[in-house]
């Protein structure tokens, strides 16, 4: 296996040149091109390993998610591996675990540099104690002021209020939110977005028509099924993220109502599923890849020693990606609203 003593032998440089070269310090062009040559030739390759027990730094980032079967979920670690792998920096995995705070202490345990978190509510604290011994840590999807670190955030509340105001402009006057459960900040944020933009038209949504609960497909069930057994049915629903529009479609598929016709509906998250739903669903998709790309970007710098001290907050905004799942009230006849409702 080739050493930098090989690499030495090959260009004449000194091996503290080399070293520099490797460990990400500035050396002169020829030498850094006279390097890349030899260690080619030489076939070299860093032993990232014995390279971080000299350095103390790992190189790798944590990445904290409540769970790994989420579309939004793999989409960041996706995002944040290919952003971080040029700079040499790879990526550790962790799902929540069941007892509050074990997953950070397990990537803590492997030495990560930092750590990206999608918190749930229980790793919070363990988090935060993490910041304060000086670990950098950048949430993302999370906007609780308990959890003082970096963040990269979607503006939650807009994203609800464009979906509330879609519907009103079409004349619906009668909702349901499916929201989630409100322990999360942001489908709370959504929640609370999509009811002050219909207040604001002086239109009150009803508590019994805004339905909590976890955010799976089983719950989005649930709560479509609960919907439609009212004696005064809601002409227009938004559900407040992936999983929870799929469940609302899944739900209005058993009952053999028709989407955008019997029920507007407006989803969450994911451009692919309103492309394959037909009517071609309404939706509200945030920016994945740009999300990573920032939640990267901040990383990065944490570890390279260039961020200010202060937490620095990404607020990205939503795009309403318009489709056939809400229909148009205002041109139907009294008689069909009526049986809407």
């Amino acid at each position: 296996m080739a050493t930098y003593k090989d690499i030495q032998r090959l260009t004449g440089l000194s091996l503290s040149t080399i070293s520099k070269h490797y460990n990400g310090l500035p050396v002169r062009a020829k030498n850094r091109e006279a390097i890349e040559a030899a260690a080619a030739e030489l076939g070299f390759r860093v032993n990232a390993f014995a390279r971080g027990l000299r350095s103390r730094r790992s190189r790798t980032v944590g990445v904290l998610l409540p769970a790994l079967d989420n579309e939004f979920h793999l989409a960041i670690i996706s995002g944040l591996e290919a952003a971080l792998r040029p700079d040499g920096i790879s990526v550790l995995v962790c799902a929540t675990r069941p007892e509050p705070g074990e997953a950070v202490e397990f990537l803590r345990s492997r030495m990560v540099d930092g750590i990206v978190a999608v918190p749930s509510p229980g790793d919070v604290e363990a988090l935060r104690r993490a910041v304060e011994q000086g670990i950098p840590v950048v949430s993302v999807d999370w906007t609780d002021t308990e959890l003082e670190s970096d963040r990269v955030v979607l503006d939650n509340a807009g994203a609800g209020a464009a979906a509330a105001r879609h519907l009103a402009d079409h004349g619906h006057r009668s909702f349901a939110v499916v929201g989630g459960d409100p322990a999360i900040s942001t489908t709370r944020e959504r929640t609370a977005g999509f009811l002050a933009a219909l207040a604001d038209r002086g239109i009150e949504v009803p508590d019994s028509h805004v339905l909590r609960g976890p955010l799976t497909v089983d719950s989005g069930i649930e709560a479509v099924e609960r919907v439609l057994s009212m004696s005064q049915r809601p002409t227009a629903l938004f559900a407040g993220n992936y999983e929870l529009t799929v469940g609302s479609l899944i739900a209005l598929g058993d009952s053999g109502l028709r989407v955008g016709v019997d029920l507007s509906v407006i989803g969450f998250d994911n451009f692919d599923l309103a492309r394959v739903v037909r009517p071609r669903l309404t939706i509200v998709e945030q920016p994945t890849d740009a999300i990573a790309a920032e939640a990267a970007a901040l990383i990065r710098s944490r570890l390279d020693g260039t961020a200010d001290a202060a937490p620095r907050i990404r607020t990205l905004s939503s795009r309403l990606v318009v489709g056939a799942s809400v229909a148009q009230m205002h041109d139907r006849p009294s008689e069909r609203l009526e049986d809407l409702c």
